[in-house]
């Protein structure tokens, strides 16, 4: 049977970005910023009724990896960094000392005051602890290895929380570096998959599902084939898909502006017959 589904964080509506605006000048209370919130929140949630995994928008995340930076001990947002090789923008985790989670992170508020989820029964994001180590600065005295291990037993502490976990790699870009993190993700012991920025029409036995943002023929049942394009505007028509697979989304689709992105959801929904 066909599965599909939306990978990563959505982009937020045009309604909330203007919300956030105006309760940063200080022209709306944080009550009509929070009830404009969680419409946007429930209108991603209504458009994805009918897809095989119903996904947290985290429309409460400047970035992936800021929930982290602002809660755990040792570790902070620093500089604007460039997200790969798109024009959106993340807060660089720096790293002072080894982390260490005191509290639990997504029951925290974002700057605004406003929640990282609504559902937990929804799919819910999390940053890949490979990803979070890569994308940061931490001083040489640090192993690099030992904070992967690291950020893994928070994220993962983190994960038990929820029914369904996405962590995202994207920095996880071939399969010897994902070969390189089996004895990490063979801890977690919940269910989920990880989002990766493979591309390789290859594929290895891991722990976990994870993506490869390719097609290939008869993929085994742990192989998600990431072939929605986040960077292209054009909205998928899939006419010979083989009704075996799992298809989703090979990036956020935080990427595109929200009308965009609707369209995507609707085509993914139509190919899976939900009217």
């Amino acid at each position: 049977m066909l599965k599909a589904f939306v990978s990563g964080i959505f982009p937020r509506q045009d309604e909330l970005i203007g919300a956030i605006n105006r309760f940063e000048k200080k022209r709306i209370s944080f009550e009509e910023l929070e009830k404009i919130f969680r419409r946007c929140e429930e209108e991603w949630l209504d458009l994805q009724k009918g897809l095989t995994i119903v996904s947290e928008p985290s429309l409460g995340w400047n970035d992936i990896f800021r929930p982290f930076t602002l809660n755990i001990k040792n570790l902070e947002a620093g500089p604007l960094t460039r997200y790969l090789e798109t024009n959106t923008f993340y807060r660089r985790p720096i790293f002072s000392d080894y982390p260490v989670k005191e509290n639990s992170v997504l029951e925290q508020k974002n700057e605004y005051g406003l929640p990282f989820y609504i559902r937990s029964d929804s799919k819910v994001i999390l940053p890949g602890p490979y990803t979070f180590v890569k994308s940061g600065e931490y001083p040489s005295n640090l192993d690099e290895r030992r904070l992967v291990e690291k950020m893994a037993e928070i994220v993962f502490d983190e994960a038990s929380n929820f029914k369904y976990i996405e962590f995202k790699e994207p920095l996880v870009q071939d399969l010897n570096i994902l070969k390189g993190l089996e004895d990490i993700y063979s801890t977690f012991s919940g269910n989920g998959y990880i989002s990766t920025g493979i591309r390789q029409k290859s594929y290895l036995d891991f722990s976990l599902p994870y993506t490869i943002n390719t097609y290939i023929e008869n993929p085994p049942e742990n192989i998600i084939l990431g072939i929605i394009d986040v960077f292209s505007t054009k909205i998928e028509d899939f006419q010979n898909i083989e009704d075996n697979v799992t298809i989703t989304t090979n990036e956020s689709l935080e990427f595109l502006p929200f009308r965009i992105a609707k369209e995507k959801v609707l085509a993914i929904r139509k190919l899976l017959g939900v009217k």
